[in-house]
This record gives structure tokens, C-alpha cells and sequence, in this order.
């Protein structure tokens, strides 16, 4: 990773950029730390999640942005991360209200299972696809203005960033991605000797 270092935030290695002086975010980290601390405390109560932990992802968040934070007056970094901290709170919550409703209603696992696990069989099927083949294939879409969604969706843009650059409602780019995708299964699928969807 040239134009970044390896940072120990308490016991875990963090990339953060070469800009940052680990000295600068450590005095800086322990004059904030008793603040996190007492929000987290504050947010945790009795809850069963632990406040170290939600200081600590904080702080890593923190480095991790400390670039560019640093810039800010130390109020605006201080209230960033206590949303950074607030935010991790809420998705610890959400996540343990998801595993509580999964123990009283089990049937609610089983779909969750079947929605995020992908197919493996189909998983197989597609890594046989060499990357000329893929290209063929998205050269083949049908609608020019589908294929220029899709490139730039593959080339790492989202929704609005392709909206914008295209002139159109994130919608519209929504479902140019969604028929890519479609026609580029149609095109692909016969080459992985799986013949029909």
C-alpha cells in the first residue's frame, strides 16, 4: 500500500495515509478518549454491548479520516466523532434486535439464510467466465446508453455519481443496471455450459 502506513489502535492494525503523524492522532486520541468513553457509557446503560469497543471503533474511524479532520477545529472533529461512535451504537442495536427476533422466531433465520447465501452452484458456474468473455459480452448490450451505465457502474461509480455524469434520475441508472445485468446472464450463461436460466 504505497502512500500509507500501519497503525496499532489499541490492538488492531488500521492503513491509514502517509499524511498522518501517529503521534499527532495519539495525543489527540487520548485527550478525546474520556469523552467517548462517557458518551458511550451513556448510550450503553445496562445494554450488554461494551463501551470500550464503541470507543474504539470511533477512534478507528477517526484515524482512518484523520487527514483530513485534522483541518477541521477540534469541536468539529470531537462532534464527527461522536457521530462516528453514536452510529456504531445503533448498528450494534440493530444488529442485536435482528439476532433476538431470529431466537424467538427461527423461521426468520431461515430466510435471511436463503436471501444473503448465494447459489453455490451458480457461484462455480460464473468463475469459469475468463474477463475477454465477460468484455465480449458487455460489448453485446443491446443499448448503448445500458453498456455506458454499466462500465461506469464496473468501474467503481455509484447510482448518483453515473446519474450525473449521464444526465438522468439515479431510477433511470437503476434499472439500465438491473437490464445489463439481465441481458449479460442471457449472453453468459450458454459459455458456462449451463444453458438456460
Amino acid at each position: 500500500m504505497s502512500g500509507h502506513r500501519i497503525a496499532t489502535v489499541i490492538r488492531i492494525p488500521v492503513a491509514y495515509s502517509t499524511g498522518v503523524h501517529p503521534d499527532e492522532f495519539e495525543e489527540f486520541a487520548h485527550r478525546v478518549r474520556p469523552m467517548l468513553l462517557a458518551l458511550a457509557k451513556r448510550l450503553c446503560g445496562q445494554g450488554g454491548i461494551d463501551p470500550e469497543d464503541l470507543v474504539q471503533e470511533a477512534l478507528t474511524r477517526g484515524l482512518l479520516h484523520h487527514g483530513s479532520l485534522s483541518a477541521q477545529p477540534e469541536p468539529v472533529y470531537r462532534a464527527w466523532l461522536c457521530r462516528a461512535l453514536t452510529n456504531h451504537f445503533l448498528d450494534q442495536c440493530r444488529k442485536r434486535r435482528s439476532e433476538l427476533l431470529e431466537q424467538e422466531r427461527p423461521e426468520l433465520r431461515l430466510v435471511r439464510d436463503e436471501v444473503a447465501a448465494p447459489e453455490p452452484e451458480a457461484q462455480e458456474v460464473w468463475e469459469h467466465i475468463s474477463e475477454q468473455d465477460f468484455r465480449s459480452a458487455i460489448a453485446q448490450l443491446s443499448n448503448p446508453r445500458v453498456r455506458e451505465a454499466y462500465t461506469l457502474h464496473a468501474s467503481g461509480l455509484r447510482y448518483r455519481a453515473i446519474a450525473q455524469r449521464m444526465g438522468v434520475p439515479e431510477g433511470t441508472v437503476g434499472s439500465w443496471l438491473y437490464q445489463a445485468r439481465k441481458e449479460l446472464k442471457e449472453l453468459l450463461l450458454p459459455l458456462t455450459g449451463g444453458g438456460g436460466a
